[in-house]
């Protein structure tokens, strides 16, 4: 998992010299070699990732699944299906423009009767040159999945409407429908369906071709069709399962973003708070329990009409930065506390922070299987409660065996540590005022602004360039107040510190981007354990399992490669990390063009989960090369006074990249439809997932090439 963990690193010079260090009888008790309290605190921080991990898997999910047509009120609702022509169109943006809007109302009757005012037809504006015909189902054929299961609809076949009883998902009829997309023409039509949005407040009850939004398809003449081939196929189906909230995927993913880069800000300032004011031990205290309320209000959130009302997705809001703030608090200290057990200099640290590393892992790995199976058996907030479960575990076990084994460890400065009860009021009030200012729509107008100010011409490229050059500014003018020996070991870390965000900006699309294209357009058929299909949240605990498995074998290559003096330095494994990370998404990629190809050709065949699986794979053997090296050379190679500061700076560019990461994941759609260009045209969402081919590779390369450049700006530090 990633190991970028927010906190002291094993050789880190203070570590040990904190408050609270070991000492004394009670730290004596040992099993296999080490104090007995690093294993409580392994389990400590096994449930905490855990509790984080399994929230996180659920996230984007959750946020973008379309509203489930049992738990509606009783009434009648309505979507419109739209199917937007584009045709090349020279002096219009891109080069189309919209040339005919197909609408195709779709009802819903929960509890209630359809009057005679609905309509079936399909109404047009503008000049179509497509003919959207309808499909219906053939009862005589069991497979719906079958060429004859589905046949042309009579022309009188009446309004579309799904019906059935509020609370009963068994008894909603017509829960599927179908269309063919015919193209009597000569060129090739591209087109854009997709469930209308009027507003940004409207409800949307079905998919189409499994995505909640926007589908792309570029329609052949129907002359052009080879043999195998059909016209491209519509499937709408309504949500069998839980109410998701209902997001567009790029807010989603921007959510996701700032959540999971909060992760690694929020910290240093938690790390300051325990350092300054309450210890490790009250910090850790304070933290679990706010991220435990954090995920009793997830859970909360999805209580009866709140499941999908806004007074819920207020509720959602607030435990979700409850759930960051607590973060803030507990990930720093945890991992400080392992230092603490040991005196300076004990040779033990090293393999101590490689057990607890596990215990991070470990937790990764389990609640996946837990949460995510519980969200998708009995409901979203069930997952989101496994967690806060999880979470309460490991603060209970911690707060009855710490007497014993960490006596004295985390301890306060002298004459500090009451005020730790004032963070958790603290706590509560910001996450309510977050979630008041979000519930009235100022955290909205407030994103629009600064999303809009990115829209205009100017700001377009402004903006960027002087966030850019503050940056680039800043490092320059931190390598020059440094003494001449500092100078080029300084720079090497701000070099490595691009990379190193560079390489998280695409691996974070594994639980945004990969995760819902795994969830939509994978086919994830198991038939074991009563699941027809593994959930997705279970693909987020194949980077765990790997981790697992590989970081031992890792440090025994990298300690056999130094022993022969074999051991590449730091660009090297940068340089590797980054071209294993391209590697992995050149899986994801061709899975992307086979689903989008077999769209085209009017079928929609899944791509198959080991594609999925070798991605995570390639992408953890990248992530071992690169990350648990990051941190370790900004320890030999920093100068000891600027130290703590450029530990500080290296997690707040990840905090960029994290953030980066879910912003990249929200540009999704646009680049899969082609509002946003780039120098190749796969098709689909291929076009997203080969940006990290070309990207990881190309910056892996330039790496490798200027490598021995980058080694001499060490001045051999980091041997």
């Amino acid at each position: 998992m990633d190991s970028r963990k927010p906190n002291v690193p094993p050789d880190a010079p203070d570590a040990a010299q904190t408050s609270g260090a070991a000492s004394g009888p009670m730290h004596t008790r040992e099993f296999l070699g080490h104090p007995v309290g690093l294993f409580l605190l392994f389990l400590v921080e096994m449930w905490e990732r855990f509790s984080y991990y399994g929230m996180r898997g659920l996230l984007v999910l959750y946020l973008t699944s379309v509203i489930a047509v049992h738990q509606l009120m009783p009434g009648v609702y309505t979507n419109q299906l739209t199917i937007s022509e584009y045709r090349q169109v020279e002096g219009s943006t891109n080069g189309v423009a919209a040339s005919a809007v197909h609408s195709q109302p779709i009802y819903v009757a929960v509890d209630s009767q359809i009057g005679s005012e609905v309509t079936g037809d399909i109404s047009v504006t503008g000049e179509p040159a497509l003919e959207v015909r309808r499909l219906s189902r053939n009862g005589a054929v069991a497979d719906p999945n079958a060429p004859s299961a589905w046949v042309l609809a009579d022309g009188a076949a009446g309004p579309l409407v799904v019906k059935g009883t509020r609370g009963d998902r068994d008894s909603f009829q017509q829960t599927e429908m179908r269309f063919e997309l015919h193209n009597p023409g000569t060129a090739t039509i591209k087109a854009s369906i997709e469930i209308a949005r009027p507003d940004k407040d409207s409800r949307t009850y079905f998919t189409v071709n499994n995505a909640p939004g926007r589908t792309t398809v570029d329609v052949k003449p129907d002359s052009q069709l080879g043999p195998g081939e059909q016209a491209p196929v519509l499937i709408v189906r309504t949500n069998r399962d839980d109410s998701g909230r209902n997001w567009k995927d790029d807010i989603a993913s921007t959510l996701y973003g700032w959540y999971s880069g909060l992760a690694y800000l929020l910290p240093i300032l938690g790390g300051l708070i325990a350092d300054k004011m309450i210890g490790t031990h009250r910090s850790m205290v304070v933290g679990g329990l706010t991220i435990a309320a954090g995920h009793i209000m997830l859970a909360v959130s999805g209580l009866g009409d709140m499941a999908y009302n806004q007074l819920g997705l207020t509720t959602f809001i607030f435990g979700l930065v409850l759930i960051v703030i607590g973060t803030g608090h507990f990930k720093p200290c945890v991992s400080v506390m392992v230092g603490q057990l040991y005196p300076h200099g004990d040779p033990r640290r090293d393999g101590a922070f490689t057990i607890f590393y596990m215990g991070i892992n470990l937790g990764a790995f389990l609640c996946n299987f837990v949460c995510g199976t519980l969200a998708y058996r009995f409901g979203w907030h069930y997952g989101f409660g496994a967690a806060a479960v999880g979470m309460l575990a490991g603060l209970a076990l911690y707060m009855f065996c710490r007497p014993i084994y960490l006596k004295g460890i985390g301890e306060p400065p002298e004459g500090k540590g009451r005020s730790a009860p004032m963070f958790i009021v603290a706590a509560f009030a910001l996450s309510a005022l977050f979630a008041a200012a979000f519930h009235f729509g100022l955290i909205g107008a407030l994103w629009s602004s600064v999303v809009g100010i990115f829209r205009t011409p100017t700001g377009a490229w402004l903006v960027p360039a002087a966030m850019l050059g503050f940056i680039i500014a800043f490092c320059i003018w931190f390598v020059a107040i440094n003494r001449p020996e500092d100078r080029a070991p300084v720079a090497s870390i701000f070099i490595f510190m691009f990379f190193n965000a560079f390489f998280w900006i695409a691996f974070e699309q594994a639980g945004s981007s990969i995760n819902l294209f795994t969830d939509r357009y994978v086919d994830r058929s198991f038939g074991l354990f009563g699941l027809e299909e593994i959930p997705t949240p279970w693909f987020q605990s194949v980077n765990p399992a790997l981790i697992i498995i590989g970081a031992p074998i890792f440090a025994w290559l990298w300690g056999a490669l130094g022993r022969r003096h074999l051991n590449p330095p730091q660009p090297v494994k940068i340089a590797l990390g980054l071209l294993f990370l391209g590697l992995g998404y050149v899986f994801i990629f061709f899975a992307a063009r086979s689903v989008h190809e077999s769209m085209q050709a009017g079928n929609i065949v899944r791509a198959g989960m080991v594609m999925v699986l070798v991605t995570y794979f390639w992408h953890t053997v990248g992530e071992l090369c690169l990350s648990p090296t990051g941190l370790s050379y900004v320890t030999k190679v920093a100068p000891v006074r600027f130290m703590s500061l450029l530990m500080g700076i290296w997690f707040v560019s990840s905090f960029i990249a994290n953030l980066g990461g879910g912003l990249m994941a929200g540009q999704v759609e646009n680049i899969a439809s082609g509002e946003i260009k780039l120098p190749w045209n796969f098709g689909g969402q291929a076009n997203f997932f080969f940006l990290f081919v070309a990207t990881s590779i190309g910056a892996g390369l330039l790496v490798l090439v200027t490598s021995p450049w980058l080694k001499k700006l060490s001045r051999g530090r980091d041997e």
